[in-house]
């Protein structure tokens, strides 16, 4: 039997002094110029102006500022999303305004989006930190399903298959998504975006 192991919860540090903003704000930019691999807490450390023991006493390791740097994404990515759609919709009408604002979130940072994929299989080989992988998938399917959710002829009895729906938009625009990073074929991304909406449509006729 393999073993198992209990995610490690980390202890939260003082931070009177925005030394962690610092020091993520540092592990992002790191990131996206070196790669995940790359982005050593050394190399981190330097970047955000402090030392090594600095930084330990603010985090205890990669792996923890790798989760702060997917918390500060998911979160001003909910702000924005929250904001783009705040104007009521029928379904079918944002379904389509979703994967386009996906698309622009994409083109407008695409060094956040090769981070976020490598995040993902780099927490994935550390047996410590694998749960932040399925962690990061459930927070941005739940993000798609809630703001799915609130289009104007979805009702709250709707939830099981708004988050079927969510999770086959999701799955989908992985692929096309690494796709996109490995080619950088934009008219192709958009043709099999506009494909995706016809089959996400199809999966809730119009009444």
């Amino acid at each position: 039997m393999a073993e198992q192991t209990t995610p490690r919860k980390s202890r939260p540090r003082p931070n009177s002094d925005g030394r962690r903003e610092q020091i993520v704000s540092a592990a992002l930019r790191v990131m996206i110029s070196e790669g995940v691999y790359h982005a050593t807490t050394r190399k981190i450390a330097e970047a955000a102006g402090v030392n090594v023991a600095t930084l330990h006493y603010h985090f205890h390791d990669k792996e923890e500022i790798i989760l702060s740097v997917m918390a500060v994404l998911a979160s001003n990515y909910r702000g924005r999303l929250d904001e783009r759609f705040s104007a009521p919709q029928t379904l079918h009408d944002r379904i389509a305004d979703l994967l386009g604002f996906i698309w622009q979130e994409i083109e407008s940072a695409p060094g956040e989006q090769l981070v976020l994929q490598e995040m993902t299989l780099y927490v994935l080989r550390v047996p410590q930190a694998a749960h932040l992988a399925a962690d990061k998938e459930r927070e941005i399917k739940q993000l798609y399903a809630e703001c799915l959710g609130r289009s104007s002829d979805v009702s709250a009895a709707d939830a099981p298959r708004i988050a079927e729906l969510s999770n086959f938009i999701y799955a989908c625009f992985v692929g096309i998504l690494n796709q996109w990073l490995a080619t950088r074929d934009t008219a192709l991304l958009l043709k099999t975006t506009s494909q995706l909406v016809t089959a996400a449509r199809s999966l809730w006729p119009a009444t």
